[in-house]
């Protein structure tokens, strides 16, 4: 009967478990990663318009910040940057972008780094990341 008892064990562990379950904290919980997700994607798109591929201007950018999220896209993790651009003329212009690095190139993205970038001038939020692996 060593089976029976272990199932019955079990079955009172799960009901145990179910009873503690908050599952609107678990909904909440859900929903913001499906909102910070649907960021992730809106910025991705933002950055990558075909439109403005021709008035993209490549230059360089110092990261002040970069965090990595609690998210991952195959084997790439999510990071949000937080970079200084500079423009031709030295005009430097803050900018934020959360975009999938392979994990080999986040050590390039680290604060004080200086990365490859290319943006559309007067428009920060279309800036974008210009590393390869």
């Amino acid at each position: 009967m060593g089976f029976l008892a272990d199932l019955r064990t079990l079955n009172a562990q799960a009901t145990a478990v179910r009873e503690r379950m908050d599952v609107g904290a678990t909904l909440a919980a859900a929903q913001q990663s499906l909102e910070q997700a649907d960021r992730v994607m809106a910025a991705a798109v933002a950055a990558n318009d075909p439109a403005s591929d021709a008035a993209r201007v490549r230059t360089t950018a110092s990261v002040v910040s970069a965090r990595q999220l609690p998210m991952v896209i195959g084997m790439d993790v999510m990071v949000e940057l937080e970079l200084v651009a500079k423009l031709p003329g030295g005009i430097p212009v803050p900018a934020s972008r959360t975009q999938p690095l392979a994990p080999i190139q986040l050590a390039r993205v680290t604060p004080g780094a200086i990365v490859d970038v290319s943006l559309v001038p007067g428009r920060p939020e279309t800036v974008r990341l210009e590393i390869g692996a």
